[in-house]
């Protein structure tokens, strides 16, 4: 798929294929993430936003998002595509 930006063209990147997890693995994380603890950190929520257009936007600077949304956005988007040579 090739989309094009503010005039520069961008192409999605081939995703990695993933090995399966191991039974042992996965046991081991699940009793990590088994924490009472009230005062542990939530994470924080994602913005619900088309991530490519708010890419367009956040090069122009008109994006509404916070700072940390626009990092969000702008880390997807350049994890998932990449700048088409001339």
């Amino acid at each position: 798929m090739e989309i094009e930006i503010n005039g520069v063209k961008y192409q999605q990147k081939e995703q990695p294929k993933r090995k399966p997890m191991s039974k042992t693995l996965a046991a081991m994380l699940m009793m990590g993430f088994g924490s009472l603890d009230p005062y542990a950190k939530k994470p924080k929520e994602t913005p619900k936003v088309d991530i490519i257009k708010e890419y367009g936007l956040i090069q122009q600077k008109k994006s509404n998002l916070s700072k940390s949304q626009r990092n969000w956005v702008v880390w997807q988007f350049e994890k998932n595509f990449e700048r088409v040579p001339s």
